[in-house]
């Protein structure tokens, strides 16, 4: 499909058919054969602006609508004959209308323009639904006899906006990555001295007082530690290692790690393995990662105890790892924003907003997938699907004659 072209592309070819459309109006009646070629032109004309991608809007001296294209009616959610005779200023923000009323009567009478409409910077446009959008905007004028119209050309630039919006990101997140690497060593090895001197002086001393502050300053370790490693995890740092995995393996030695916490928080435990399932391809440690953040954030969703569900199931091509809680759930509005980065519905200083994240990377880089079902106040449940891992089929033996 060949490009759409740009706006400046597409006011100069209407801005070509209009003058020439105004030398055979000039010509009408001394040359047989103006009338013809004058509704050719018409034709063409009408045919370029009807089908153009980009919204065009063409204003009287009153600013009034006088054309609308299909591109238009599409933009607006609004029928062409529903914005004949309107003021344009309709399809903007109210506080666009004033500074695009003066831009068009300065363009008429100065013909200087910018790219965005009223040399306001980014404007909106304004849907007949009431949604606000972004656009960017061309204007031209021309007569047609004594009248003077102006060609408004519109558009749409949602998707770049939202792309620029991901670039920035893209490299936030690039930076960060490398600040992570520099810090992990520098931060890490005076972590583990700090921990190695708390537990010992732990197992030393018999004070109740002095144990529970030295508790208290392993916890916030293991916390700096935990976030440097979500941060190196984003960075993605280690290659990754893949080998054919038992997926109930990972769930067991993960049961092990989490079973003393679960009791202390007055959680039931309920895991339901189908056998059989065929192995997948994966890296071990992420994978083990995965179901180790997911079921950390259902441990803290359930803050009076609860359920929590481990499942594994078999699919055709494909194995299911679910983790379901009876915790607090999630708001429908939170859901879409899970797995953007820095996005937390814990209280500030409560997690970094990168668990999810680095979860959503791990599933993306095995090819898997993963979804949410919540409800507040019912639970949560993340599902992971993983391809199988397909093995080749053993040579036949060859046996010689």
């Amino acid at each position: 499909m060949a490009p759409s072209p740009s706006k400046a592309q597409l006011v100069q070819e209407i801005e070509i058919l209009r003058r020439e459309l105004a030398e055979l109006r000039s010509q009408k009646g001394v040359h047989r054969r103006t009338s013809t070629g004058l509704q050719g032109v018409e034709l063409q004309l009408a045919g370029i602006i009807q089908s153009a991608m980009d919204a065009i809007i063409t204003i009287d001296d009153e600013q009034r609508v006088v054309q609308f294209n299909a591109a238009a009616e599409t933009m607006f959610g609004c029928s062409a004959m529903d914005a004949m005779g309107t003021p344009i200023d309709r399809f903007l923000p109210e506080r666009f209308r004033a500074g695009h009323r003066q831009h068009v009567k300065n363009f008429g009478e100065t013909q200087v323009t910018n790219r965005r409409m009223g040399a306001l910077g980014s404007v909106s446009g304004l849907r007949s639904n009431g949604e606000e959008f972004p656009i960017e905007a061309s204007i031209s004028q021309f007569k047609k006899g004594r009248q003077r119209l102006f060609t408004v050309i519109l558009r749409d630039i949602t998707e770049r906006k939202k792309l620029e919006s991901q670039l920035r990101q893209t490299e936030r997140l690039a930076e960060l990555g490398t600040l992570a690497a520099g810090m992990a060593h520098e931060i890490g090895t005076p972590m583990n001295v700090i921990l190695g001197r708390a537990e010992y002086l732990m197992r030393k001393t018999s004070d109740e007082s002095t144990k529970k502050g030295l508790t208290t300053i392993v916890a916030q370790v293991e916390r700096i530690t935990k976030i440097m490693n979500q941060l190196l995890s984003f960075a993605r740092q280690r290659p990754i290692e893949r080998h054919p995995l038992d997926l109930s393996l990972v769930v067991h030695e993960i049961v092990d790690v989490i079973q003393e916490r679960l009791e202390k928080r007055r959680i039931r435990l309920e895991v339901d393995l189908e056998s059989n399932c065929p192995k997948i391809f994966a890296d071990r440690d992420r994978v083990g990662q995965v179901l180790l953040n997911l079921i950390v954030n259902a441990i803290q969703s359930m803050s009076e105890g609860g359920i929590l569900s481990l499942s594994l199931r078999c699919r055709n091509d494909h194995v299911r790892l679910s983790v379901a809680d009876t915790g607090c759930g999630i708001p429908p509005e939170h859901v879409p924003k899970l797995f953007t980065p820095f996005f937390s519905t814990k209280e500030v200083g409560e997690g970094t907003g990168l668990g999810l994240t680095v979860v959503h990377g791990i599933i993306e880089e095995h090819q898997g997938s993963i979804t949410v079902d919540s409800e507040p106040g019912q639970g949560t449940t993340f599902h992971i699907d993983l391809p199988v891992h397909r093995t080749l089929p053993e040579p036949s033996p060859h046996f010689p004659h």
